[in-house]
């Protein structure tokens, strides 16, 4: 585990109330710090099988992989490894299907998060989420990849539109279907007291910001505690799909040398 950041986590995934089969798949690797939330698409339980070979891809290429550092990027070299750690996944995905006629065409979405001395990288695909809840707050921290959220963007939907919309769940990028794969990345400063969620659809989808907000703040400080309420209301509200939840409760962020930023850095990762 990284010694700079004292934390503690706690993940689930369930089949919900609906589905005959849960194509939804996470990771927790406390020490070497990352969760990986992966939900699965695709017929004759091929989902299943691409999900599993996403965290399972992400978590051997993190285990075993060094940084990159011939780049010239924004991102940590840290960072970088952790997208290729995504598109390591997405080749292999891609590799399984063509060997498996009937996992033609599957796919899955992909968040991962990793700290990194006293920051955060986070790498995303598709539709699963990753929240902060700081001092009463939450933010959702990454972006959808849907069509509906192209539309907000666009200012052709409301945001409560789209929570309603009929096509909300059609996503425009994932794992498994090109070779060549867009990896959305975040770097930010980690703060004493941080609650991170990663989740499913399968959650958001029967939960508002709202409810997961008051959930947070009762029982944030427990993360087995938070998640199972989470999914107990998920399910309580129709358990529609699949349902994946990984709480991480920041104790203690501790000042080192080798990850001292100065006030500039600060600023750009805050």
């Amino acid at each position: 585990m990284d010694e700079n950041i004292e934390f503690r986590v706690f993940g689930v995934t369930h089949i919900g109330q609906v589905r005959e089969h849960n194509e939804d798949a996470i990771g927790i690797a406390a020490d070497h710090g990352y969760m990986v939330v992966a939900d699965g698409m695709g017929g004759h339980n091929a989902g299943e099988v691409a999900s599993s070979i996403a965290v399972a891809e992400v978590s051997r290429h993190l285990n075993i992989a060094s940084a990159p550092n011939h780049e010239d990027s924004i991102y940590s070299p840290q960072t970088l490894a952790l997208r290729d750690a995504v598109l390591a996944a997405n080749r292999e995905i891609l590799a399984a299907a063509e060997h498996d006629a009937s996992r033609k065409g599957m796919g899955t979405t992909v968040v991962a998060m990793r700290f990194i001395g006293q920051r955060l990288a986070v790498a995303h695909v598709g539709d699963s989420r990753l929240y902060r809840f700081r001092e009463g707050f939450l933010d959702q921290l990454t972006t959808d990849h849907t069509l509906v959220q192209e539309w907000v963007a666009r200012k052709l939907y409301t945001e409560e539109e789209a929570r309603t919309a009929k096509n909300k769940n059609v996503i425009t990028r994932a794992l498994g279907l090109l070779s060549e794969l867009e990896v959305d990345l975040l770097e930010e400063l980690v703060r004493s007291g941080d609650i991170y969620l990663l989740c499913s659809d399968g959650l958001t989808g029967m939960l508002n910001d709202a409810e997961i907000t008051e959930i947070l703040s009762e029982q944030g400080h427990d993360p087995e505690a938070a998640t199972m309420r989470l999914l107990t209301m998920a399910n309580d509200a129709g358990g529609k799909d699949n349902i994946s939840i990984i709480v991480v409760c920041v104790d203690e962020v501790v000042a080192g040398q080798d990850d001292a930023l100065d006030d500039e850095s600060l600023e750009w990762f805050d």
